[in-house]
């Protein structure tokens, strides 16, 4: 079974000319229009490359606002809000988790979110979340990226991932 996993669009916290301001890495931050427009442009992806109506198909989110307006702006009607799903707090400052990702390292309590969510993961098969999520999930999963080790805004991923049996 795969889950398509999708990095939430463009926010007030990832803007690189947020840095040193309130908004960034705020949890509760929410999409730039380019965010929004990521995500409105995600809707037709999604249908032409994985036949998903967005209408009627359920999703996953973290807490996050961000995860939550990503898939709002989609298309996406039933929304189900994960905690396990949220932004990895890392306590690490910004120049030296740059520095550990162009070295395509992880947070230790990255990769351990990783497994909490491996562990007792969303019933969905799509969920929204966040960058440094995606990247542990691939890492623990072994599942190679060559081009981009963090995805970018609204980037889809399809991962190797068991779901629980529905009830």
């Amino acid at each position: 079974m795969a889950v398509l996993v999708i990095r939430h669009g463009l926010s007030e916290a990832n803007n690189r000319n947020n840095v040193g301001m309130l908004a960034f890495a705020s949890k509760d931050a929410p999409l730039m229009e380019q965010g929004r427009q990521q995500a409105r442009e995600l809707t037709a992806i999604l249908r032409i490359e994985h036949d998903i109506d967005t209408a009627k198909t359920p999703v996953a989110t973290s807490e996050l606002l961000r995860t939550q307006q990503t898939a709002e702006e989609a298309g996406f009607t039933n929304i189900s809000i994960y905690p396990v799903l949220n932004e990895v707090a890392h306590g690490i400052a910004l120049p030296g988790l740059r520095e550990m990702l162009d070295q395509k390292k992880l947070p230790d309590v990255a990769l351990q979110a990783a497994h909490a969510i491996l562990e007792n993961p969303p019933a969905e098969d799509i969920w929204v979340t966040h960058g440094l999520v995606i990247a542990s999930l691939c890492q623990v999963l072994d599942v190679a990226r060559e081009d981009r080790f963090i995805p970018r805004f609204c980037e889809r991923r399809e991962l190797p991932i068991d779901l629980p049996a529905a009830a």
